[in-house]
C-alpha cells in the first residue's frame, strides 16, 4: 500500500553541463555536490540524516518536512551552497567547474521506499530543466548558482512575505511547456545579478544543447593535478568557508551575494 502523501519541501540540485564531462570528472562533481548539500542542510539548522536524498545522476533531489520554515531554505541553505561553489571554483580547473541550478518547491509527496510520487516533483524537475531556464543560466556566466521557484512560491514567499530578505525585482519570469502540454511559469534569480539576463534566442526556443562549461571558461591546466585541483596559490577576494562550514560574521557579509541569517528554530 502506498503511503499517504504528506506536505514536503522539495529541493532539486542540478549540475550544469554534466553530460559532456568524462566519467571521472562526473564522479568528483557528484561527490562535491552531495557534500555541499549536507553542509547547506546543516547551515539551515536541519539534520541531513532526516532529509531523504535521491541521487539523479546529474543532480540531487532532497525532501524536507513541510513544517520547516521557508526562511531556512530561501536564505541559509542557498547562501551556503553559493559559498561552497565559490570555494570549489577557486580550487579547481575549468574541466571541474561546477554550477548549480537550485529548484525549490513545496507540495504533497508520497514516499514509499525509494519511490517518491507527486506532481510537484515532476513539475519542479521540468521547470529546472526547461530551456527557458537553462538558457538564462548559460548567459549569466558570472553566476555560480541560480535559484528557481514556481509561480505560486514566488507570489507567496517572495512578493507577499518581504521578511525573507529577497528582492522580487531580482527575479525574472520564465514560461515553459510541460510534457502534458501545459504552459507554466517559474521565476529565476542569480546572486550578483540585479535582474536575470535574457537567454540567447536559440537557447530559449530549444530544450537541449546547453552550452559546454569548458566553452565558457578558459584555463591553463598546467597548474592543476589529475583531479583538477589547483596546485599553485592564487589571490583570493575574501575568506571563504569550505564545505561543512558554519559561516561566521554579521547578518550581511559584503563578500557574499546573499545576506546571512541566523537559522530559524
Amino acid at each position: 500500500m502506498t503511503r499517504e502523501a504528506l506536505p514536503h519541501w522539495i529541493v532539486l540540485l542540478d549540475i550544469e553541463d554534466f553530460g559532456s564531462r568524462p566519467d571521472a570528472v562526473r564522479s568528483r562533481l557528484r561527490e562535491a555536490m552531495h557534500s555541499m548539500a549536507g553542509s547547506a542542510l546543516t547551515h539551515a539548522g536541519l539534520d541531513p540524516d532526516r532529509c531523504p536524498r535521491q541521487d539523479r545522476g546529474d543532480g540531487l533531489l532532497i525532501l524536507i518536512p513541510g513544517s520547516v520554515s521557508p526562511g531556512r531554505l530561501l536564505q541559509p541553505f542557498v547562501s551556503s551552497l553559493d559559498i561552497d561553489l565559490r570555494t570549489h571554483l577557486e580550487t579547481h580547473n575549468a574541466s571541474h567547474r561546477m554550477r548549480l541550478r537550485v529548484g525549490i518547491s513545496r507540495g504533497l509527496v508520497a514516499v514509499e521506499g525509494s519511490q517518491w510520487t507527486g506532481g510537484v516533483v515532476e513539475n519542479l524537475a521540468e521547470l529546472v530543466e526547461a530551456a527557458a531556464v537553462t538558457g538564462v543560466f548559460a548567459r549569466a556566466i558570472r553566476a555560480r548558482l541560480m535559484l528557481v521557484v514556481p509561480d505560486d512560491l514566488y507570489g507567496s514567499l517572495v512578493v507577499q512575505d518581504r521578511s525573507r530578505g529577497l528582492d522580487p525585482a531580482a527575479f525574472g519570469p520564465r514560461d515553459y511547456v510541460t510534457k502534458q502540454g501545459r504552459t507554466l511559469r517559474g521565476w529565476v534569480t542569480l546572486p550578483g545579478y540585479p535582474r536575470p539576463p535574457e537567454p540567447f534566442p536559440e537557447e530559449a526556443a530549444q530544450d537541449t544543447d546547453e552550452p559546454r562549461v569548458t566553452d565558457l571558461v578558459e584555463a591553463d591546466h598546467d597548474d592543476h593535478d589529475d583531479h583538477g585541483t589547483i596546485l599553485l596559490e592564487r589571490p583570493s577576494d575574501g575568506v571563504h568557508a569550505p564545505s561543512g562550514h558554519t559561516p561566521p560574521g554579521p547578518e550581511h557579509d559584503p563578500d557574499d551575494d546573499w545576506p546571512r541569517q541566523t537559522p530559524e528554530r
